[in-house]
C-alpha cells in the first residue's frame, strides 16, 4: 500500500496533466511540525488531545478495528488517562498517545514523535557547531541478531564498543526490557517490525525517553564475558552532516571467523536510480538493491524508465542469476512494482486483491485543502475515480472495493529467464511487503531471509492531522487493502522460502548470510 502518498486524489490530478496551479504540494504537510519537544502541556489539554485521537481513528481510519477490537483501544485510552500527570512535555505526551495508536497494529497510522525529535535536533545543530554542541546523541548504530538481541552494527567512532557487541545495560537499565517496552509505542504491522524499528532508531528512543549522555554501558562480545564501558555523546550535528575524517579505528580480531566463510564481492554500481541500485555480485550474480517505490507524484512513469534501463544493463551483463533485495524497502506506490515483475515472469499475478477508501468529513476537508481555489469550486475531485471514491457516498462508509484481477502481464523486454531470488527482512514494509507477497503467493521467485516487517493485509494513503491543544501530528490511513493472495483473514507477514537470520558473529565480521545464501539461487521451474 502507499506509504508516502498523501492523497490518491492528488496523484489522479497530476496524472491528468494538472500542475501547481491546481494543487499545492500534498507532501509539504508531512514535513511540518506545530510543536516543540520540550514545550509543556496541561493534563486537561492532554486529555482533550487524547479524545481527539480516538475520535479521528474512529471517523477517518479505513478500518481501525480490523486486527484488534475497539475495546483494546478504549482500554489503552483509559490507562493513558489514568496516569496522565498534571503537566508534561509535548514529547512525553506524544509517547503516551503513541501507545494508544499502536494498539491498531497498523504501521501506516502513527504519531510523529520521531519527526518532532529530529526537528529539535535540527534546531540545535543550526544553533551550534559540533565543537560547541551541548545536545548529544548515542553514536553506535544498533541492529538485532537471530536471537532478537540488540547488537552494535557499527560503533560510530564510539570508543569501547565494537561491531558484534551485545548491549546488555545502559545507564543502569536492562536493554531487553527497554526494547520490549518501547516496542509498545511503535505503530507497526508486526512484532518483528516493531522491534526492528526500535533497534534501528535506538538513539532516537533513548533521547525521547530522557536517557542521555554520558552512556554507561554493559556490553559483551560473542562468546566473551561482559564488560563495562562509558560512551560519550556525539554532537547531533552529525545526524545531518558528515563527521570529519579520522584515522581508521582498529577492528576486533575476526581471523577465526573469516576462515569459515568467503564474503561476497560486490562490483561497482552500474545503475543508480531513486528506486534501486544495480551491480554484479561476483562472480556471475546480478544484485538489485530495491529500496524504494516512491519518487514524487509521477512514480509509475519514472519507475518504468528506471526498470527499462536496469534490464538493458542486465541483458548486457548476462548474469546467471538475479537477486532482488527488498530488505530495506519501506514501500511507496503499490502498483509500480508490476513493471519490475513482468521483466522476469510470464505467470499471472497481482500486487493487491482490492482496495477501499474510508469516506469522512475530515478526509474530504483535507482533500479540498490541497486543491486550489477556484478548481475546488469546479468539482475537480469528482472528475477522477480516486476522487469520487473519497467525495461520493455517505460519510462513514467504505467505497466499493476496487478489485484487481490476477492477470498475465506482457513480458518486459529485455526479459530475464534465469534464477531469481528475493531477499526480505523486518524492514520490508508496505508496498515492499506487497511485492514480496506477490512473489510468494504466485510462485514468481524464491524468497530468502527473514519474515517481512509489514503484512500485506494492510493500509495506506495516510493523511495528516494536527491535534488542537498540543499541535502534535498524527497520520491516519484512509485506504484498506487485501493482500495479493486474496485472503481477508491471513494477517501474517510474508514468510521466506529459505529462512536465514544474521548472528552476532555475522554482524561482528560484516558477513551477510542472506546475501551469501542468495549466491546459490536455485533454478525456477516456471518463469
Amino acid at each position: 500500500m502507499r506509504i508516502v502518498r498523501a492523497c490518491a486524489l492528488c496523484c489522479a490530478l497530476l496524472s491528468a496533466g494538472a500542475c501547481s496551479l491546481v494543487i499545492r504540494d500534498p507532501f509539504g504537510d508531512l514535513g511540518k511540525t506545530r510543536a516543540v519537544l520540550a514545550d509543556t502541556v496541561s493534563r486537561a489539554d492532554a486529555l482533550e488531545d487524547l479524545e481527539t485521537v480516538v475520535r479521528l481513528l474512529d471517523t477517518v481510519h479505513a478500518e481501525p478495528y480490523r486486527f484488534r477490537p475497539r475495546e483494546a483501544l478504549l482500554a489503552e485510552r483509559r490507562r493513558a488517562a489514568e496516569i496522565m500527570p498534571a503537566s508534561m512535555t509535548k514529547g512525553e505526551l506524544c509517547l503516551r498517545l503513541s501507545r494508544v495508536v499502536a494498539v491498531l497494529d497498523d504501521g501506516h497510522t502513527s504519531m510523529e514523535c520521531e519527526r518532532l525529535l529530529m526537528e529539535d535536533w535540527r534546531r540545535a545543530a543550526a544553533a551550534s557547531p559540533p565543537q560547541m554542541q551541548r545536545v548529544l546523541r548515542f553514536a553506535p548504530f544498533m541492529r538485532l541478531d537471530d536471537q532478537q538481541h540488540l547488537i552494535v552494527g557499527w560503533h560510530g567512532d564510539a570508543t569501547g564498543v565494537d561491531p558484534g557487541d551485545r548491549l546488555l545495560r545502559i545507564n543502569g537499565q536492562d536493554v531487553d526490557v527497554l526494547l520490549s517496552e518501547w516496542a509498545h509505542e511503535v505503530s507497526h504491522d508486526t512484532d518483528a517490525g516493531r522491534r526492528a524499528q526500535v533497534a534501528r532508531r535506538f538513539r532516537v528512543y533513548l533521547a525521547l525517553h530522557g536517557i542521555n549522555a554520558p552512556y554507561r554501558l554493559t556490553v559483551a562480545a560473542p562468546g566473551a564475558p561482559s564488560r563495562d564501558v562509558t560512551v560519550e555523546g556525539d554532537p547531533v550535528n552529525y545526524q545531518f552532516q558528515d563527521r570529519p575524517s579520522q584515522p581508521p579505528r582498529p577492528l576486533p580480531d575476526i581471523t577465526s571467523l573469516l576462515r569459515t566463510r568467503t564474503p561476497a564481492v560486490l562490483g561497482p554500481i552500474k545503475v543508480r536510480t531513486a528506486f534501486f541500485t544495480y551491480r554484479i555480485l561476483e562472480p556471475d550474480v546480478a544484485l538489485v538493491d530495491f529500496f524504494s517505490i516512491f519518487d514524487g507524484l509521477d512514480t509509475v512513469g519514472r519507475f518504468k524508465k528506471a526498470v527499462d534501463a536496469l534490464f538493458k544493463q542486465i541483458a548486457l551483463d548476462r548474469p546467471r542469476a538475479l537477486v532482488i533485495d527488498v530488505r530495506e524497502n519501506g514501500g511507496g506506490e503499490d502498483s509500480a512494482s508490476a513493471e519490475l515483475l513482468r521483466h522476469f515472469t510470464r505467470k499471472p499475478f497481482r500486487l493487491l486483491a482490492s482496495t477501499q477508501v474510508k469516506r469522512s468529513k475530515e478526509a474530504r476537508d483535507y482533500g479540498n485543502s490541497i486543491v486550489r481555489i477556484p478548481f475546488r469550486w469546479m468539482g475537480l475531485p469528482y472528475l477522477f475515480a480516486d476522487g469520487r471514491a473519497y467525495f461520493s457516498g455517505k460519510i462513514g462508509t467504505l467505497s466499493r472495493p476496487a478489485e484487481r484481477p490476477v492477470k498475465a502481464h506482457a513480458a518486459g523486454e529485455p526479459f530475464f529467464a534465469g534464477p531469481v531470488c528475493v531477499l526480505t527482512g523486518p524492514h520490508t514494509f508496505s508496498a515492499g511487503s506487497e511485492f514480496a507477497e506477490a512473489v510468494k503467493a504466485f510462485g514468481l521467485a524464491t524468497i530468502m531471509g527473514e519474515e517481512t516487517g509489514g503484512q500485506p493485509n494492510s493500509f495506506g494513503n495516510q493523511m495528516p492531522f494536527w491535534l488542537p491543544r498540543s499541535g502534535l501530528l498524527i497520520q491516519i490511513a484512509t485506504v484498506r487493502g487485501v493482500r495479493g493472495g486474496g485472503s481477508l483473514t491471513d494477517n501474517t507477514a510474508v514468510m521466506p522460502d529459505v529462512v536465514v537470520r544474521p548472528t552476532a558473529e555475522d554482524i561482528r565480521s560484516f558477513f551477510d548470510p542472506v546475501l551469501d545464501r542468495a549466491r546459490s539461487c536455485p533454478e525456477r521451474v516456471i518463469q
